[in-house]
């Protein structure tokens, strides 16, 4: 599997909407900064994750994007879905009559176990946790003089 660039930036707009989660919306622009997106396209995917339900809007001189749920119930399988798709290794996996080969194929065998594993580790990894496992990592790497 492998994910765009997408899903990578929609990833972390995400997370830093969870670490800042009931403070009130969030500006585009201070997503922007903060995790090194272009701007114009992150409004992009702010679009698509709100289209998805994800994200709500905020209209005003105090507005920004806020999550639509607590970021305990947001998944981050359901980010990139809303973002990338199908997050399958090979198209034989959702579709076995895009590939002749797919009755006897040995691959495709692999390709399922290894769609089967990522799907259990995306539908089950929350926002929360990687707003908690980013916090750590960031407090890690500052030093002080």
């Amino acid at each position: 599997m492998k994910l765009t660039m997408k899903s990578d930036y929609g990833l972390r707009a995400m997370i830093d909407l969870a670490q800042y989660h009931g403070q009130g919306p969030i500006r585009c622009n201070d997503i922007a900064r903060r995790q090194d997106i272009p701007e114009d396209y992150l409004d992009q995917l702010l679009l698509a994750l709100r289209k998805a339900g994800l994200v709500r809007s905020v209209r005003g001189p105090q507005g920004g994007h806020v999550l639509t749920r607590e970021p305990c119930q947001i998944l981050m399988g359901e980010v990139i879905q809303a973002l990338d798709g199908s997050m399958a290794p090979m198209e034989c996996v959702p579709d076995p009559g895009s590939c002749s080969q797919a009755a006897g194929c040995a691959l495709r065998e692999v390709w399922l176990k290894v769609d089967e594993f990522t799907q259990h580790l995306v539908m089950n990894t929350t926002l929360e946790e990687l707003a908690r496992q980013h916090r750590a990592a960031t407090a890690e790497a500052m030093y002080y003089i």
